[in-house]
């Protein structure tokens, strides 16, 4: 996810707090605390951040190296990476394509979508003509504003459809990954499912592109609390890219729900039936549901 859910976090930290002082039972340890601290919560969306930068690294190389006629149209392929970011093909042989990006330099960081990016991701994968593909991503000294991931994650491809309704869905699954704050380290574990619903056919252009993304993913900090983020397929996060591009930038989710929870507090947020806009409507513990603006 973006950092705008920090401004979430901070509601949800809030009202848990005023219900947690206001319980007549005794307050629990620090490591299985029903609340949900700021430090918390501002780790878990620093580590989706990074996942989300990661995945959508991994879509773009994948459509820039393979030029399969079952993976993409023909024709120049726009490239998000920015031009701070330099791209080797290391290592590769007829049957394996390694990919390394590197970020900036030893004393600079490259700006993606953002954020300060430096170090390096390696994308490794077999070269075939058959799906689904898998690539492995892992990273060497690679940062996100001075966070450190860390960990090895699998992202696979699928092709659904045919002809004029083939497009592409993808899984990236974490497993033990590791991002080190000033605040401490967090683990990450689970899977995203990121499903381009239209735009595939004319892959020249981003602004028809739609994304549909749902998943669980869990964080562990590293004194034990356990607190997870789910989208459930049924309700899953709408991107439209034209959203960020327009004069007034909104690359927020137009729909879907999101929900974060820790032990018996949860915060539920919808984003909408559509529109280009930085709404949403936040829920409490399935309370009444109240507007909020959302920040990049």
């Amino acid at each position: 996810m973006k950092t705008k859910f920090l401004l979430i976090g901070m509601f949800f930290l809030s009202i848990l707090v005023f219900t947690s002082c206001n319980s007549d039972s005794t307050p629990a340890p620090a490591s299985t605390d029903n609340t949900l601290t700021l430090n918390e919560v501002t780790a878990t969306q620093t580590m989706d951040n990074a996942i989300d930068d990661v995945s959508v690294i991994a879509d773009d190389q994948y459509e820039l190296t393979e030029g399969s006629t079952n993976g993409r149209v023909s024709g120049t392929y726009y490239r998000l990476t920015p031009d701070c970011a330099t791209i080797s093909d290391l290592g590769s042989t007829p049957t394996v394509r390694v990919i390394t990006i590197t970020f900036g330099t030893a004393t600079t960081s490259c700006l993606f979508r953002g954020h300060n990016l430096r170090g390096q991701i390696i994308l490794t994968r077999t070269i075939s003509t058959t799906f689904p593909k898998t690539m492995t991503v892992t990273y060497n000294n690679f940062y996100i504003n001075d966070n450190k991931l860390e960990g090895t994650s699998t992202w696979k491809r699928e092709m659904l459809g045919a002809s004029t309704t083939l497009h592409p869905k993808t899984t990236f699954t974490m497993a033990n990954m590791k991002l080190t704050t000033k605040d401490g380290v967090y683990t990450r574990n689970g899977e995203r499912f990121r499903e381009m619903t239209a735009g595939f056919s004319t892959r020249t252009s981003p602004t028809d592109d739609v994304f549909s993304t749902w998943g669980t993913f869990t964080t562990t900090s590293s004194i034990g609390n356990v607190y997870s983020s789910s989208i459930a397929e049924s309700t899953p996060l709408i991107n439209k890219t034209a959203c960020g591009l327009q004069a007034n930038p909104r690359p927020f989710p137009v729909s879907g729900v999101l929900k974060l929870s820790k032990n018996s507090h949860y915060v539920t947020i919808d984003y909408g039936t559509g529109d280009c806009d930085n709404l949403a409507m936040l829920a409490v513990d399935g309370g009444i549901a109240f507007q909020i603006i959302l920040k990049d």
